[in-house]
């Protein structure tokens, strides 16, 4: 999986090159091959989109280690019963369709969210008679999110196909933690018109790896007072997979807008705007 995070990574760092250039001539130039295309009607080249993307997930720890100083707490490995994991991201996206059926594109932006463990306990901590743990532990975060991806797609009258592929990395405000997710989506869909109105239908999955390090100061209420603590939580997605169906509306020749639903047992919302040239 290494070579492919670098190879995305690779595509994301030449489309921040390629934005640097005269947008107009890349415009014009902009796919290469276009014979390729065999008659296929092209978007065009260039795009700047905004992004919301919303998804909760369950999480499987792969350790869990909490410390407290107040309490004599070592470092000690604690029981979750159940992780899961809220997040929103906001970001922005530069693409450029280098062949008829590859298109490359970096994002840049902000993640917000928080991380709940259930039925919390550290098996080595002895409280007093009548003091417990709380059952919930839940450790909020923010930081700016990056990377980037690349697309294949292709089409049959009004028919297509496309995978997707992207690496981001997200540096979290708390201690040096960090969220890493490589994500593949292949998608099936229909174009045409309906209502006046053109646009596309599509289905699909979304394969998602995703890595969180958590680690940082936080606090827990013990008899009614806070007691800080020390955390590590590394986890994983429990759920690789999950469906999709989606939607997108072309408003003129440079407006388009999007809207895809994820669902299983991990759900996500997505809404794009979409301004091409």
């Amino acid at each position: 999986m290494s070579n492919i995070k670098q190879t995305i990574m690779a595509a994301a760092a030449t489309m921040a090159f390629i934005t640097t250039a005269q947008a107009d001539g890349l415009s014009d130039s902009l796919p290469l091959g276009k014979s390729l295309a065999a008659g296929q009607e092209l978007p065009l080249p260039l795009g700047i989109s905004a992004n919301v993307f919303f998804m909760e997930q369950d999480m499987k720890a792969q350790s869990t280690v909490i410390s407290a100083d107040a309490l004599g707490l070592p470092p000690s490995q604690a029981d979750v019963g159940k992780i899961e994991s809220r997040a929103t991201s906001t970001t922005m996206k530069l693409d450029a369709w280098l062949l008829p059926f590859l298109n490359i594109y970096a994002v840049a932006g902000y993640v917000d969210g928080e991380t709940t463990a259930n039925d919390f306990s550290i098996p080595t901590l002895t409280l007093p008679q009548g003091v417990n743990l709380p059952p919930l532990f839940t450790l909020p975060y923010n930081g700016p999110v990056y990377g980037g991806g690349v697309t294949l797609a292709a089409g049959y009258n009004q028919f297509f196909a496309s995978v997707d592929a992207n690496y981001t990395e997200s540096d979290l405000d708390i201690g040096d933690s960090t969220i890493e997710a490589f994500v593949i989506s292949p998608r099936v869909g229909i174009t045409g018109e309906l209502g006046g109105l053109n646009g596309s239908l599509y289905v699909g999955a979304m394969y998602q790896d995703v890595d969180e390090n958590q680690n940082g100061p936080a606090s827990i209420s013990l008899g009614g007072q806070s007691v800080p603590v020390h955390y590590e939580v590394i986890s994983q997605a429990e759920d690789e997979w999950n469906y999709l169906v989606g939607a997108n509306l072309k408003a003129g020749e440079n407006w388009n807008y999007g809207i895809e639903v994820g669902f299983s047992k991990r759900t996500h919302v997505m809404a794009t705007i979409n301004y091409r040239f």
